[in-house]
């Protein structure tokens, strides 16, 4: 999967799709205000950035699938994911980490879309957060 394949039209049909769904379920949260009030200013090439970031990090995962979660290597991917969450949508604590972890595998459509950079990156992206966070429980990221 390439850098090409996104265009803010993606973005903004996905957003639309999952809206009402994503309100429902943490419209309430910190998380899910924080996100509102940094994403609302996005322009189109501040999209373009937000994506080819995630992309270059799901292709490095995807990369380092035949390494063990545990690795060093693998676990700055981790980090290196959630200060790019934290960044660009919300403060990505080691709990929501911890659950965005659960969710690449339990829901099919992050699956499905984290799958396109090689079969598998979900479930060991998942694996190396639960490694990630089982090692860092005690302190906030």
């Amino acid at each position: 999967m390439s850098f090409k394949e996104f265009d803010k039209s993606d973005i903004d049909k996905a957003k639309a799709e999952y809206e009402e769904e994503v309100k429902q379920r943490w419209g309430k949260t910190d998380a899910y205000r924080q996100s509102r009030e940094k994403s609302a200013g996005y322009s189109e090439s501040d999209w373009n950035t937000v994506m080819q970031k995630s992309e270059i990090i799901l292709q490095k995962f995807a990369q380092h699938m035949e390494e063990d979660p545990g690795t060093d290597k693998v676990q700055e991917l981790v980090k290196e994911w959630q200060t790019f969450i934290t960044e660009f949508y919300y403060d990505c604590t080691n709990e929501i980490l911890a659950g965005l972890g659960e969710m690449y595998t339990a829901d099919e459509r992050f699956q499905k879309n984290m799958d396109k950079f090689q079969a598998g990156t979900a479930e060991f992206m998942s694996r190396a957060i639960r490694i990630y966070c089982g090692k860092n429980r005690l302190s906030k990221h």
